[in-house]
């Protein structure tokens, strides 16, 4: 009697916890598929968010303020981002945002070049304006993102494909920060001082494969002088540590999910790449407040970015 008590009672709780990972409990679904260790369903594979964890850095990016939060929910154009790119069709709703939200898919198609300053490379990105990015001199942010890699996206080889970027508010140059594979491999990239392309850092990032979420979170504090600071994770695991410049002097940034790249083919030029997507997940920033101090306050930077050439 008593064993069969038992085993109704194990499989009671075996019925409850397939119930809540069929109704869609992140924890539930993301703890299955990390020990199956392969996609689930027709859902990619979702790495541990960041801010599970348990970092005392990112700890403290949760006493900061959400100041904007995006999960591309009914629109490619939700919550303010605007539309880079050859037509609407290239930039679409997935459904397999993180954690069962809404994604931003965004693909290139052969000839998808002079977009916005590209000159040949392909381009479709969105953008947020300078006022949403919150990026002027002083400031310090937090911010959160993911990138998939579906199945119809394209590794490259040698060529520069940027994937997310900080772009500053001038119109020539290297945006400010970037997400972007250079010789086959995924890097951070950043600028920042007295002049446009001054002050190069690099991070490797590592390899990645498709289908896996790599969630993205960015401590930084914006400046053109040496008390600026960037500081990134992926997957919870801390790649990059930058102390110095991170603007350019006298300009702002925004932000930009991108699918940005020299198209993915050889022999270059005189060849046409295939179509490749990237889909975006998540966007999230929070302001550190500053302490407030008597004359400390700067004025503030504000560039229309619609007129401006995109990364170089």
């Amino acid at each position: 009697m008593g064993s069969k008590l038992l085993r109704l009672t194990l499989a009671a709780i075996g019925c409850v916890l397939v119930s809540m990972a069929a109704n869609g409990d992140p924890e539930v679904r993301t703890r299955d598929i990390e020990r199956a260790g392969r996609p689930h369903g027709d859902s990619p594979r979702d790495a541990r968010p960041a801010d599970r964890g348990g970092s005392p850095e990112i700890d403290r990016m949760k006493a900061s303020k959400i100041k904007f939060s995006c999960d591309f929910v009914s629109s490619p154009t939700d919550c303010g981002f605007q539309l880079q790119a050859r037509a609407s069709e290239r930039a679409s709703i997935a459904k397999i945002g993180r954690d069962g939200r809404g994604g931003l898919r965004l693909r290139t198609e052969p000839d998808d070049t002079k977009i916005a300053g590209s000159g040949d490379m392909e381009r479709a990105d969105v953008y947020l304006s300078q006022e949403e990015t919150g990026c002027y001199e002083g400031r310090e942010q937090w911010w959160e993102h993911s990138i998939l890699f579906p199945d119809d996206f394209v590794f490259p080889t040698w060529q520069m494909y940027v994937l997310f970027d900080f772009h500053h508010t001038g119109h020539r140059g290297q945006a400010n920060f970037h997400v972007n594979f250079a010789n086959g491999q995924l890097i951070f990239r950043g600028y920042g001082g007295e002049h446009v392309d001054d002050g190069e850092y690099v991070a490797p990032i590592g390899p990645v494969v498709k289908n896996v979420w790599y969630n993205f979170v960015y401590h930084v504090k914006w400046s053109s002088g040496n008390d600026g600071f960037m500081d990134a994770w992926v997957n919870g695991v801390k790649k990059l540590s930058h102390r110095g410049p991170t603007l350019y002097a006298g300009q702002g940034c925004y932000l930009k999910l991108a699918n940005y790249h020299t198209p993915v083919c050889d022999p270059y030029p005189g060849c046409k790449g295939p179509a490749s997507s990237v889909i975006h997940a998540r966007v999230v920033r929070r302001d550190v407040e500053p302490q407030k101090r008597a004359g400390s306050e700067r004025p503030a930077l504000r560039t229309d970015a619609s007129d401006s050439p995109g990364n170089r």
